[in-house]
């Protein structure tokens, strides 16, 4: 089991990244970095990480190089990957067991096992992509519609397994239709990000759009904001919304 510490543009909630599988994944993002680092283009499936120990008390990210629940990933190849987590963490304490990230722009594929002892035990946090409710195929190309993969997540959390929903890079969107898909998704956390690469030209939101969408977004559930959205401008836009419909009046006594 080759991990790898989290560093550059990954969460900063996930300590480790983990790629059992490889090959050139079957979405073909415009905005996606692999497209520029993958040099093999069939999907595979590494036996030797299946091999090994793993620490407690780590946040894994499975899958950072090509979508493991994409349609064309064979169903044995996810189940050992799925079964070797549940395994190397059996000797972990219940509250120091390593968990993992399992994300997907083609959620609707977890549902096909949703009873897996990884998703019942509540290892496992499922996360999609929404860049924006509006669908633009020539960045998008081959990925679910984002409108499926919200309602694969509604059904997922209904499961009782634990969502998160990431909006990077972000795209314009449209504010109540946009929340309206998040909140289907029912995620505890929502994060944040843009995009830094810049292999493909982002219809962006302008910074008012993005500030009204957070605060919506705190509304209803946590919101992380990666670096590369430029956190601190993010931030201070934030407080000053807030300052300007919020006001104290201090009694006199």
């Amino acid at each position: 089991m080759n991990l790898k510490e989290s560093k550059g543009n990954m969460y900063e909630f996930i300590t480790h990244t983990w790629n059992p599988m490889g090959g050139r994944c079957p979405h073909g993002c415009a905005y996606c970095y692999m497209k520029y680092h993958t040099y093999i283009e069939r999907l595979y499936l590494d036996e030797r990480e299946l091999k090994g120990t793993c620490p407690a008390k780590l946040f894994i990210f499975i899958g950072s190089n090509t979508d493991v629940f994409a349609a064309e990933m064979p169903s044995a190849w996810i189940n050992k990957v799925l079964d070797f987590c549940v395994d190397v963490t059996s000797n972990q304490k219940d509250d120091e067991k390593t968990r993992f990230l399992l994300q997907t722009k083609n959620p609707a594929r977890v549902l096909e096992f949703i009873n897996h002892p990884l998703l019942k035990n509540g290892q496992a946090v499922v996360c999609t992509t929404l860049e924006t409710n509006r669908h633009y195929p020539d960045i998008m190309n081959n990925a679910p519609l984002i409108k499926d993969r919200a309602k694969a997540m509604a059904a997922i959390a209904d499961y009782g397994v634990k969502t998160y929903v990431t909006i990077e890079p972000i795209m314009d969107f449209d504010s109540d239709e946009f929340i309206g898909l998040l909140k289907m998704c029912k995620p505890e956390q929502v994060n944040i990000g843009a995009e830094s690469q810049h292999f493909v030209q982002i219809p962006q939101p302008s910074e008012d759009k993005l500030t009204s969408l957070i605060l919506q977004l705190l509304c209803f559930t946590k919101v992380t904001v990666k670096k590369n959205l430029n956190g601190e401008v993010v931030t201070q836009n934030l407080i000053n919304r807030i300052k300007q419909n919020y006001s104290y009046e201090k009694k006199v006594k």
